[in-house]
């Protein structure tokens, strides 16, 4: 199985991702180099990243604070977010 935040199979969790996924190039890049580590099953999902930047936007925050990061996923999916 895919790592994945809700329980779809594989073929599902897929097409998911294909048709509503947007994830910079950066977010990316993260996401493939975590997935290399001993502890990747730490790391937020893309589409958990995703919500989470829907969030912001959608409550028009100005500032974030994330306390404990793995390789910062979450917290880049937030900072990017955020406005200038």
């Amino acid at each position: 199985m895919n790592k994945q935040s809700i329980g779809l199979d594989d073929d599902l969790y897929a097409y998911l991702l294909e048709v509503s996924l947007r994830e910079p190039d950066v977010l990316r890049r993260l996401r493939e180099e975590t997935a290399g580590m001993p502890k990747a099953l730490m790391q937020v999902s893309p589409e958990q990243g995703q919500f989470m930047a829907l969030l912001v936007e959608l409550i028009g925050a100005r500032k974030a604070l994330e306390v404990g990061t793995f390789t910062g996923y979450s917290a880049l999916s937030v900072a990017l977010a955020l406005p200038s």
